[in-house]
């Protein structure tokens, strides 16, 4: 079967990608022989480097044996170590200016790549010069750098990207372009509410909008199969999933920076939509993260 043709842009359309490099890290496992939570992960690839790993995403299990790569989609997975696996992951985000992400649903596979898996040692000694390993806890601490440092940083992660987009490319997968401009207005409405404090629960129209919220709710509805309040909903949820796995913070700020005047409050919200509370998932979710 022929592989889908590359899509050619202009370079205005290329530029308008948002990317943020998360981590480059190498080592063990926090924690094995078990199932991880339901948690959210952005894009990018890990190589295992010992071990396996199982992935349940997309409705399917993924098995991905040492010496593959894996992948990954933004979006929720599943995963279980076996005991002693050891990891070479980049996490990253490439978003269009909408918030879709670059590759938005077709990843999660595993596969050989031994050129990219050579691209990433490249970045993992960049970014982390002699060190051997360094865990993914260690990869998202902050840190200061000087200008020159962010510019080689940032250097790094892109001719890094370039192998990645290229290795897909041989893989017969194509980035999703941005949308058509029919949905200009969807595109509008989403940006307005992406730009939202999340403590915003009832979500209204910027002053002299062009359409009405009667309107913007039947295009939302149309698009996305559900209104403003429920798409604030989910970007919250996402938000705290992400927070409660990543972040150092309480879950008690963090509730309150997602508009919950009371803890107990945002731990039934979270129960409700994930079946867990959220110290629950982050005791099962921070320690498995790849």
């Amino acid at each position: 079967m022929p592989k889908p043709k590359a899509i050619h842009l202009s370079a205005a359309v290329w530029r308008s990608l948002r990317h943020e490099w998360l981590w480059v890290y190498r080592g063990p496992v926090p924690q094995c022989e078990v199932w991880s939570a339901e948690i959210p992960v952005p894009a990018g690839v890990f190589f295992v480097e010992r071990g396996e790993v199982r992935i349940r995403a997309d409705g399917k299990e993924t098995l991905v044996p040492r010496g593959q790569a894996f992948f990954s989609s933004p979006k929720l997975r599943k995963h279980r170590f076996v005991a002693d696996t050891c990891l070479l992951s980049v996490g990253f985000r490439s978003q269009w200016p909408d918030g879709t992400s670059l590759f938005r649903d077709a990843l999660n596979f595993a596969a050989k790549t031994p050129a990219l898996r050579k691209a990433t040692q490249r970045l993992f000694s960049s970014i982390h010069g002699a060190k051997k390993v360094v865990t993914y806890r260690q990869a998202i601490e902050a840190a200061m750098y000087s200008a020159s440092g962010w510019a080689a940083r940032e250097a790094a992660f892109a001719a890094w990207f370039a192998v990645w987009i290229e290795t897909l490319e041989q893989l017969g997968v194509q980035p999703a372009p941005q949308v058509r401009a029919s949905r200009r207005r969807v595109d509008q409405i989403v940006a307005w509410l992406q730009a939202l404090p999340l403590d915003q629960t009832t979500p209204s129209l910027p002053p002299n909008f062009p359409i009405g919220s009667r309107r913007a709710e039947q295009l939302m509805q149309q698009q996305f199969g559900s209104g403003m309040r429920m798409f604030m909903e989910r970007r919250r949820l996402d938000v705290a999933r992400e927070r409660i796995v990543a972040d150092h913070d309480t879950l008690k700020e963090i509730a309150f920076a997602l508009g919950f005047r009371h803890a107990s409050h945002f731990t039934a919200w979270f129960r409700r939509h994930t079946g867990v509370s959220p110290s629950e998932y982050r005791l099962n979710g921070v320690e498995q993260a790849a």
